[in-house]
């Protein structure tokens, strides 16, 4: 069960054997003023988790482990939000670290990621964790603040950017990337790994231009900087576009295009696999199956 990057909650039932995934899209970055949750954000919050804490007692499931990401583990009120959840819901939330996040997403990925050395990415609304591995052991993790929905909520004034908003996303997440110290072990890697929604809906867009067939998941990386030439033609048509391929991505869709293909650029990668695991998966396997960070 997940409530994307703001709040991802891990449900499982060892007697049954049997897994199910249910997500709720709240967008609580849009409630945060002067870096605090709102009451009204707060509020958002509780009735999604009361949902999903109905629906599991219907399953007869009571045991709940949760985690939440960058989205709450920024906020200056964090502990009074994590407190209310507690108090009136009795569901008791682990915020975790960018480096652990990353950490995470690697484990939960590893068993798809087709390179043995390169750089994983886990991109999603609030931030970007890089993962640089040398024959799959992580060797370097950073997390950086650039997520599609918190650059779109302070560059974009409508759905689409504009040349000079695109230019002013260009340049936040090219400082942001500068931050990071590669280990000299990757000094040229040709394959970058990503995972996150907005990475597999931009897979989605490859397919929907013929691109790339649908059991594919690798391409070349200059597809993504053609394939925004083509998106930044026509702003009607490509949101027209969004709502068509992922509605709930319309505002963010083209942001992670953007921080997809300034990371591309910046390691000169020549190929990307866009993986459907992360953090999620490696939260289970950590917690209930075991594996090392």
């Amino acid at each position: 069960m997940v409530l994307t990057k703001l709040l991802t909650f891990l449900f499982t039932t060892h007697l049954q054997k049997r897994s199910f995934s249910k997500k709720e899209n709240v967008g609580l970055i849009s409630y945060v003023y002067k870096n605090n949750l709102s009451l009204e954000g707060i509020t958002k919050l509780k009735n999604c988790l009361l949902r999903f804490k109905k629906t599991l007692e219907a399953l007869d499931i009571y045991v709940m482990d949760a985690f939440a990401t960058a989205s709450l583990r920024n906020l200056d009120n964090s502990k009074e939000v994590l407190s209310i959840i507690s108090n009136s819901l009795n569901i008791h939330i682990e915020i975790i670290s960018g480096t652990t996040e990353g950490e995470l997403s690697f484990l939960g990925a590893m068993h798809q990621i087709q390179q043995p050395t390169g750089i994983y990415i886990d991109s999603g609304g609030a931030s970007t964790e890089f993962v640089f591995y040398k024959n799959f052991k992580n060797l370097y993790t950073i997390s950086l603040n650039i997520g599609s929905l918190n650059l779109f909520n302070k560059f974009v004034s409508k759905i689409i950017p504009t040349k000079e908003e695109t230019s002013q996303i260009q340049r936040q997440i090219f400082k942001e990337i500068e931050k990071i110290k590669a280990p000299k072990e990757i000094s040229n890697p040709s394959t970058l790994t990503v995972t996150g929604g907005n990475m597999r809906a931009i897979r989605s867009l490859l397919i929907h231009y013929g691109r790339l067939n649908q059991d594919e998941y690798t391409f070349s990386a200059k597809e993504i900087h053609e394939l925004l030439s083509l998106l930044s033609e026509n702003k009607t048509k490509t949101m027209r576009l969004f709502l068509k391929i992922k509605p709930d991505r319309v505002h963010t869709m083209f942001c992670g295009l953007l921080i997809l293909d300034a990371i591309t650029n910046y390691f000169s990668i020549q190929n990307i696999q866009i993986c459907t695991n992360g953090v999620r998966e490696g939260y289970l396997i950590q917690k209930y199956i075991g594996g090392q960070k």
